[in-house]
């Protein structure tokens, strides 16, 4: 799942000034902007609008160059819900509120503090000072401390109303959490003094005090690539992340698997998982874009990957039934993705709009039933949005 820094920094991406006003909006972290922020603001992908529950492409170049086709539907696709959206106005410079994949807990950073979003108010977690980065089924919250910058980070884990400091990995002096599942295991990566000497790391909950470096084996990736960490964890313990610019999934802390990606594509990165889903982007080759991927983690048949490449590309969070989210893109208009890749642009509160008319807004997190998302506006206003069961 992509943290609060994530999603302000594509407000260097689309040259538009970093304040603490525009806080929702990206999915580059620094660690990933050299490699990411051409191709996923040249996107020329296909964009598949639904209206009245059809959906319809909007012509761009496929990745063979052909145009006019419609991107493929899931032939289950469940008609898309109607989604409304609520805004709350909290003091502070807020951060981008996450949910838990129940739909029970909805967390964000208010004025410097974890707090709850409940009933239209935020409720301040006592001592949990910093950034949320996720919360799990149980309520336990993981969240950082900025140092110095926001690249320089510490970890640590909030549960029972006691904040905790993860241990750091020997030789790095930063830690930066980016998903807890539901057992209380954490993953993300130790950082060093130089931008992109990252490490993916994991925490394991029934190891308190622990840290594990996660293996990076040489033939991985693309050599002298930076900014490798883990970015997402199951509930049964698999983790997906990035190393050197592959997309990768680890299972009980053993060596790396590719994430495989078809024919034309090449360069990726997983950046959630739930349950036998992970999800993400490639990279078409040789032609400065990205696409949305969702990986089937399969341990008897082999991972098979399926390229939505009629949709945007800034893969948020996603569900165990194949549904996902996007943070917003360029225009800072976050969608909602089926589990064939047609697209739902969701609901924007009254007043704002899309770039470049107003300040737009963004999407970070989705519940597992697809009911419930959060986001921000531009403006720091917090957004849920409540989306009824598909029909």
């Amino acid at each position: 799942m992509t943290t609060d820094d994530e999603l302000r920094d594509l407000l260097l991406a689309v040259e538009v000034p970093p304040t603490t006003a525009d806080i929702g909006l990206a999915i580059a972290t620094g660690r990933r902007q050299a490699a990411r922020r051409g191709a996923i603001l040249a996107g020329a992908a296909t964009a598949l609008v639904v209206a009245g529950g059809t959906a319809y492409a909007l012509g761009a170049a496929a990745p063979d160059g052909h145009r006019g086709a419609p991107a493929a539907h899931g032939p289950q696709d469940p008609p898309f819900a109607a989604c409304a959206v609520d805004t709350i106005q909290v003091p502070g410079a807020p951060g981008i509120p996450v949910v838990d994949p129940s739909g029970r807990y909805v967390v964000g950073s208010v004025g410097g503090i974890a707090s709850r979003i409940t009933d239209g108010q935020a409720v301040a977690y006592p001592g949990a000072t910093g950034e949320v980065v996720a919360v799990n089924v149980d309520g336990v919250i993981a969240g950082y401390d900025d140092v110095v910058s926001s690249s320089q980070q510490l970890a640590w884990t909030y549960r029972d109303g006691a904040k905790t400091m993860l241990p750091k990995l020997a030789g790095y002096p930063y830690t930066t959490p980016t998903a807890l599942n539901a057992r209380g295991d954490v993953v993300g990566y130790a950082s060093g003094e130089a931008g992109d000497d990252n490490v993916p790391v994991l925490w394991p909950a029934d190891r308190p005090g622990t840290v594990v470096a996660l293996p990076m084996p040489p033939g991985f990736g693309t050599p002298g690539t930076g900014g490798s960490h883990a970015s997402g964890v199951s509930d049964d313990g698999v983790v997906v992340g990035v190393v050197r610019g592959a997309a990768v999934r680890w299972v009980h802390e053993g060596s790396p698997t590719l994430l495989p990606l078809p024919a034309g594509y090449e360069g990726a990165e997983a950046v959630a998982v739930r349950g036998t889903f992970a999800y993400g982007w490639a990279a078409v080759t040789g032609g400065n874009r990205v696409v949305p991927v969702r990986w089937f983690l399969s341990s008897a048949a082999g991972d098979s990957a399926f390229v939505m490449a009629g949709a945007p590309s800034d893969i948020a969070d996603g569900t165990p039934t194949g549904w996902s989210i996007t943070i917003g893109g360029d225009l800072r208009e976050p969608v909602r993705l089926s589990p064939g890749g047609a697209v739902q642009r969701l609901p924007l509160p009254p007043g704002v709009r899309p770039l470049p008319a107003g300040s737009g807004a963004g999407a970070r997190s989705i519940s597992d039933d697809g009911r419930t998302v959060t986001g921000a506006t531009g403006d720091r206003r917090l957004l849920i949005w409540h989306c009824d069961p598909p029909s």
